[in-house]
This record gives C-alpha cells, sequence and structure tokens, in this order.
C-alpha cells in the first residue's frame, strides 16, 4: 500500500508539474473573455451613476484581492505604463464612452511574454499587448477614478484553494508516505540490532541486544533468539567438555596399544600394528581438533603472516621437498590472529601440496590493499572444477581409495577453511598455473 500510495503522489505531482511545463511552453495566451476588463467597466457604470455620497462605501466594496478602486482630484502619473488600445476600446464599448474619458494601460508586470515594450506604439495594428494593469476614467464632477489590478495576492489562500483536488491528493499522499516510512524505520531498528547480534553470534557468549522499541512481536522474536544463543553457547560447552574427556580416554587406549604392539616378536606384524595404531591416533587428534573448533577468541594479536609462512617452508625445504617462496621479505603482510591456528592452515595446505604435488611447489605471499594473501601452488593432478568447493567439506577426498600413499582424514582443507573464517578471512582452490592445484587464503590485514 504504501508503494503504491508514493507512486499514485508521484504520478500527480508529476502530472501538474507537466501541465505547468506546457502553460510556459505554449507562451502568450491571449484569453476572448475579459473578466477583469469586464468588472472594471462595471465599476466605472456604478460609480458614474451613483450619488457622490455612495462612492466611498462603493469603493470600499469593489476593492479586494484582484482590483483596488480609489477616486483622486488629479490624473495619475503615468510613469511606467503602457498603452493598451485593445482593452480600452473593450471598455469604451461596455461604458458606452467616446469622448476619450477612459483609458486602460498595462505595464512590465501584466505584459506578455516575448512582446517588446519598443513595439507597444504598435499595438493597434497588432494583438493584444498584454493584461489589464490599470484603468482611469474622469467622472462628470472632474475627479478621476483609477483602477488598479493587483499583481500579486495578499494572502495565499485563494491560491491554494484554486489548485486542483488531485494535487492535494498527492500532497497527502506523500505526507502519509513520509510518515510510514518514519515510523517503519523507528519500528524496525529493533529488528536490525537483532540482526546484527546474530551475524555477530559465533557460539560464545555475548552481550544481549536490548529488548526496547518495535512491536511486540519484535520484542518477543529478540527474546526467543537470545534464549536461543544461551542454549547453544551451553550445549557448546558440554561438547567441549565431553570431546576433552574422550580425547583423553581414547589416547590413554592407543597408548597401551602401541606398547603391547612393540612387543609382538615378529617383525613385520608389529611394524604393520604400529602404523595402523598411528593412523589411527592420527585420525582422532584430526578429528577431534575440527570437533572442538579451531576459532580463536576475539581479541587476537598482530601476527606476521610472512614469517609463518617463511618457517613452514623452510622446515619442508629441510626434508628435502623442492619448494620456492617469493614475498618473504614484505614487511606489511601483518594479521590479527592467533599464530599457532593460521601455522596449521599454512602446514595444511603445503603439506597437501607436497603430497600432491610431482616435482614443485611455489609459495607466495602478498598484500593487496587491505588484504593479505599466501598462495600454494603445486604440479600435481590438480582439483576438479566441479569438485573446487566440495573439498573444504569434512571427510571429503578426491583421491578415495585411501591408500598408504595419498592417506588423510580428508579434514586438512576443512580445518584450515575453518581456521580462515574464524579470522574473517577465506580459502578457495583454483587452476594453477604449473597445472596442479592453487589454493588461495585471503585475511584481513591488522589495521
Amino acid at each position: 500500500m504504501l508503494l503504491l500510495l508514493g507512486a499514485l503522489s508521484l504520478l500527480v505531482l508529476a502530472t501538474v508539474a507537466l501541465d505547468g511545463w506546457q502553460r510556459r511552453q505554449e507562451g502568450p495566451r491571449f484569453p476572448t473573455r475579459f473578466p477583469r476588463v469586464d468588472q472594471v467597466a462595471d465599476i466605472i457604470a456604478l460609480l458614474r451613476a451613483a450619488d457622490p455620497g455612495l462612492r466611498p462605501a462603493i469603493l470600499k466594496a469593489v476593492s479586494g484581492e484582484v482590483l483596488r478602486a480609489e477616486i483622486t482630484d488629479t490624473s495619475p502619473d503615468e510613469t511606467g505604463l503602457i498603452r493598451e488600445p485593445r482593452l480600452e476600446r473593450r471598455l469604451r464599448r461596455l461604458t458606452g464612452e467616446t469622448d476619450g474619458r477612459v483609458r486602460a494601460f498595462t505595464d512590465q508586470a501584466f505584459l506578455h511574454r516575448g512582446v517588446d515594450p519598443a513595439d507597444v506604439a504598435d499595438g493597434d495594428r497588432g494583438g493584444p499587448i498584454g493584461q489589464l494593469a490599470t484603468a482611469t476614467y474622469r467622472l462628470p464632477d472632474g475627479r478621476t477614478l483609477v483602477v488598479s489590478a493587483i499583481a500579486r495576492h495578499r494572502s495565499i489562500m485563494p491560491w491554494l484553494l484554486g489548485q486542483p483536488l488531485s494535487l492535494w491528493v498527492a500532497v497527502l499522499g506523500a505526507a502519509v508516505a513520509g510518515l510510514v516510512l518514519v515510523g517503519a524505520r523507528h519500528e524496525l531498528a529493533p529488528l536490525r540490532r537483532l540482526t546484527e547480534a546474530v551475524t555477530r553470534f559465533d557460539g560464545r557468549a555475548s552481550e544481549p541486544v536490548a529488548v526496547t522499541g518495535g512491536a511486540p512481536e519484535i520484542r518477543h522474536l529478540t527474546r526467543a533468539v537470545q534464549a536461543m544463543q544461551e542454549r547453544i553457547v551451553g550445549l557448546l560447552g558440554e561438547r567441549s567438555l565431553i570431546i576433552g574427556a574422550i580425547s583423553h580416554d581414547l589416547k590413554t587406549y592407543l597408548t597401551r596399544l602401541r606398547l603391547r604392539a612393540e612387543g609382538v616378536a615378529e617383525p613385520d606384524r608389529r611394524e604393520r600394528l604400529i602404523e595402523d595404531l598411528d593412523a589411527m591416533t592420527a585420525l582422532i587428534e584430526t578429528s577431534l581438533g575440527f570437533a572442538r573448533g579451531t576459532a580463536v577468541e576475539v581479541g587476537r594479536a598482530p601476527v606476521d603472516l610472512a614469517d609463518i609462512v617463511a618457517a613452514e617452508v623452510a622446515e619442508h625445504a629441510a626434508h628435502g621437498a623442492d619448494i620456492r617462496l617469493s614475498g618473504e621479505d614484505l614487511q606489511d603482510v601483518v594479521v590479527a590472529g592467533d599464530a599457532v591456528a593460521l601455522r596449521r592452515v599454512v602446514a595444511n595446505l603445503i603439506g597437501n601440496a607436497i603430497k600432491f604435488g610431482r616435482s614443485s611447489v611455489a609459495v607466495a605471499v602478498g598484500r593487496v590493499d587491505t588484504l593479505c594473501r599466501v598462495v600454494v601452488e603445486d604440479d600435481g593432478p590438480g582439483i576438479p572444477e566441479a569438485e573446487r568447493t566440495a573439498v573444504f567439506s569434512p571427510f571429503y577426498r578426491i583421491e578415495r581409495s585411501r591408500s598408504r600413499s595419498t592417506g588423510g582424514t580428508g579434514l586438512g582443507l576443512a580445518i584450515a577453511r575453518q581456521i580462515a573464517e574464524a579470522h574473517g578471512g577465506s580459502v578457495v582452490a583454483e587452476a594453477g598455473s604449473l597445472g596442479g592445484a592453487r589454493l588461495v587464503v585471503t585475511l584481513p590485514a591488522f589495521a
């Protein structure tokens, strides 16, 4: 309804404005009727026939918002006035005066647009050149009646009352639309605050939203969302306790199993048991780490991303990996976050690149405006375009054989994305220039 009302108001206002513009573009409009001239003729005839004692009352009665009549002892000053022969002839015809006692004038305020005052002398040969501004009539007693037209009304009410009804509908519609917008904005303010609070919520206890203002339904919704957030925080706290207990118990049993496996006499069987236990330990630790969540608390410290990448690259290069690094000397690649968690992101990406690359890995660190980037590329088989989003899902693996050579839990990229998003960044997979995969980590720079 608000949109319809606003559209209707705009349509009416545009129509009124267009009509006014068209009237101005049409230029001088010469009416076929002269109500003002006819009124002046009636005033002259009335005063000419009236008793001189009644003249003051008549002058007061005929003077109003459009015309002002007065009687003077001398003829008025004609400076600035322009004779209007056509209107003068009409006055003479209506009053029956033929001896020059009636005179009609126009001036610049009533002159039609486009008429040059220098051409006024040719008025008899041309059409009408202006509206009636002043008319004079010499009364039988020698005094002079002066009737002057008022260019501007003294009151705005006649102008207002003369406007079309559609214009008033448009004005009323615009006023109602403005009031509705202001009221709706005031009523929706609590909803905006609630939206911001829900957007900021990350599973930790936060400052409650003020339940003030707005419709009762919005206040009820705010209380319900706050209660839901409190339940989520409680459930996550309980989950962390359970995960910690499970992690402790599992590690205890795995340690016992490893001690027993090392006591197996057959070397081949002992080695296979130990490898299975190590793989099981890695799987459990990685899964528990992902389940706990790696988001760090708000209030992070500045971390030099270039140093973290350089340290991780140096460690892999020391183990014989063919890996190249560019951008390690940059001084402004600093982000706000947890250094341990961010190093885990870099380690996961570089580890995957070395695992799946055929011969070499390229790592680059850089900054673009307010974003810091780490790019890891390899020359391996790459990631198919259809799976570049799915690889960040938990336990998703492109190579599904789960062989020992390419084994893994399928959680490395999921954990990397989880950490990056907790820091306000992202991780995406692209086609690499080396022919393999290209993983790009983007993090907001430290302000």
